[in-house]
Parts: C-alpha cells; sequence; structure tokens
C-alpha cells in the first residue's frame, strides 16, 4: 500500500490545475459566468475532482487571489535581491516591476477584479484581503523609512507609503480598464514620485532599468 506522504505532489498538483484554470476562464468569461463546469474544463479536469480540493467556486477565488499575489510577491523579491541594500534602489525597483510584464497581465487583470468585486461581502475574502495589503503596505514603509533617513530627509513614511501604494492601485486600475495608456506610461508615473519624493536624479540609477528587465522576462504568474 502506498503510503499517504506518495499523494501529495499528486493532490498539489490537482490543485494547482484548478487554480489555473479558475485564473484562465475568468480571464475568458469573467467571475459571474465561470462555473465549476468551465474552470474544470479550462483546468482539463473532470468536473466531480473540484469538490476533493476546493469549497466551490468562491473557494477557488479566493485561492487564485492568494496564487497571484503570492507569485507577484516573489517576483518583487526575486528583483530586489539583484539591485543591493540601498532602500532607495529597493523602493525603486518595486516601482519599475510592479508595472512590468509578466507579472501584470490583462488576461490575469479579471481575477483581481473579480476578488475585489467579491470580498467586500465575503468577510473570509475581506480578511485576506486586508491582510495581504496591510502587510505590503508595512514593508513599502520600511523601506520609506529607510530611504528617507539614509537621505537626512524628513519624510512621513506612512503617508508616503500610502501615496505610493494608492498609485499603485490606481494606475493598475485605469490600465485595466480605460486602456489610455501603457504599461511604460504607469511605470514612469510610479517611478518619478520616487525620483521627486526623495530628490534623486534619474540618470543616476538608469542602470536599473536593464537589471529589472532581465528579472522580468521570467515565466507568466499562470
Amino acid at each position: 500500500m502506498n503510503k499517504p506522504v506518495k499523494l501529495t505532489p499528486t493532490i498539489e498538483a490537482r490543485r494547482q490545475d484548478l487554480i489555473r484554470g479558475t485564473i484562465r476562464s475568468i480571464a475568458q468569461l469573467g467571475y459571474a459566468n465561470s462555473t465549476v463546469q468551465t474552470i474544470c474544463d479550462a483546468a482539463g479536469l473532470s468536473r466531480g475532482l473540484i469538490g476533493h480540493y476546493f469549497n466551490g467556486k468562491e473557494d477557488l477565488l479566493l485561492q487564485a487571489f492568494r496564487y497571484l499575489t503570492e507569485r507577484l510577491d516573489d517576483h518583487v523579491r526575486r528583483a530586489l535581491r539583484q539591485v543591493g541594500d540601498d532602500p532607495f534602489r529597493r523602493l525603486l525597483a518595486v516601482a519599475i516591476v510592479t508595472f512590468s510584464e509578466p507579472q501584470i497581465r490583462r488576461d490575469t487583470a479579471p481575477v483581481w477584479l473579480a476578488f475585489w468585486g467579491v470580498a467586500r461581502w465575503n468577510p473570509e475574502m475581506l480578511a485576506v484581503h486586508r491582510e495581504l495589503y496591510a502587510r505590503y503596505r508595512r514593508w513599502i514603509e520600511r523601506m520609506i523609512k529607510a530611504a528617507a533617513a539614509n537621505r537626512q530627509l524628513e519624510l512621513d513614511s506612512r503617508r508616503a507609503a500610502l501615496t505610493f501604494t494608492q498609485l499603485v492601485d490606481g494606475l493598475w486600475f485605469g490600465w485595466v480598464m480605460e486602456e489610455d495608456y501603457d504599461l511604460d506610461e504607469a511605470r514612469h508615473v510610479l517611478s518619478s514620485w520616487v525620483f521627486e519624493t526623495f530628490n534623486e536624479n534619474p540618470e543616476d540609477h538608469a542602470d536599473l532599468y536593464e537589471i529589472l528587465a532581465q528579472v522580468s522576462s521570467g515565466d507568466p504568474i499562470a
């Protein structure tokens, strides 16, 4: 008889297939039109399997949101390892890679929109959203505080972190919904705010773009 531990890779693989199937189904059909059947079809799995791994469509949406968030977080942190310890350059790196493919794509954007549309009325989803975003803002705030201290600038790091994160959300939402500007322009707006806030010359950090372009050339997130 096989030991239970031998089932773990198969279970995890099936869960990952269904999460990716959820992302593909929502991207193609939208959240309202995605069903257990369309998700399983997109995952290439039998409909009967879904109940073994998840508690329905909302649970899958939650796990898909976690998956995308974790992949984005991994990508950003991998980028930071390439730019050294200067907190300003690390903050600038976040601004650059946040609006770089393959981590931000129109075909995965509907999952974020679907999650935000449902989470406000789902306590579990709302708790996950608040936990992840609070953690992200605190992380950005620490970088801003350290960068300001290094440059002997008086800066309200909490408000600056709120500005940075809300610029990210606003630019991302506009990019998805309006299609009036591209990722390059969104990246320019955010990085320009970083340069202006810290009185830094963009030419002094031009090498970052080439370094981070190599990091951003990895596999798509879904």
